[in-house]
């Protein structure tokens, strides 16, 4: 699966445990921005929420 590059970054402080408003802080971005970027993460990985994601993600070795 193809991520872009500002969805890898949400990914990897997502996996950090960082909440949305967090991440829109480090990565300078609004927080809708990024709710985007996590709903898009979590259709791309086929689950509902970032749990499921997180734990999606560190099966397949990306975390």
């Amino acid at each position: 699966m193809s991520l872009t590059r500002r969805e890898t970054e949400v990914l990897g402080l997502l996996m950090q445990g960082h909440t949305n408003k967090k991440i829109a802080q480090r990565l300078n971005i609004s927080d809708f921005t990024v709710r985007d970027h996590v709903s898009s993460l979590l259709a791309k990985h086929g689950v509902e929420n970032r749990m499921m994601l997180i734990i999606v993600v560190s099966r397949m070795g990306k975390g």
